[in-house]
């Protein structure tokens, strides 16, 4: 009897510590998803912020940051949109990308055209 409870107590175990193994590599991969997510939020407002009321007429660079690096670059400009394409990269190589549609008279994102996360 005592070996049956001991038996099932260390599958219940063992079946508890594998679940906390997916999990752990679960949570880890949405951390990373958010952090490369993130790096593209500060990035679209830093570089929007800079431009005011004159918008640059080369639109590419890089910016670092603690947890990874975003670099942009425009994409094509269609009358008062200008569409640009950031990607970020952040420490453990998760990639995000996201193109936005700025607005040029208004001075403002119009839109995200969010792509997948790689």
């Amino acid at each position: 009897m005592v070996m049956i409870i001991a038996s099932v107590f260390i599958m219940f175990t063992i079946l508890m510590i594998d679940q906390f193994i997916i999990d752990k590599k679960f949570y880890k991969e949405v951390e990373e998803s958010l952090v490369a997510d993130h790096l593209v939020h500060l990035a679209i407002k830093e570089v929007t912020a800079e431009w005011g009321e004159e918008i640059p007429k080369i639109i590419q660079g890089e910016i670092s940051y603690p947890n990874g690096v975003v670099r942009y670059s425009l994409m094509k400009q269609e009358g008062p949109y200008l569409y640009i394409e950031f990607t970020s990269t952040t420490k453990n190589d998760r990639e995000g990308r996201v193109i936005i549609q700025y607005d040029k008279e208004a001075g403002k994102v119009k839109e995200w055209l969010e792509k997948q996360a790689v």
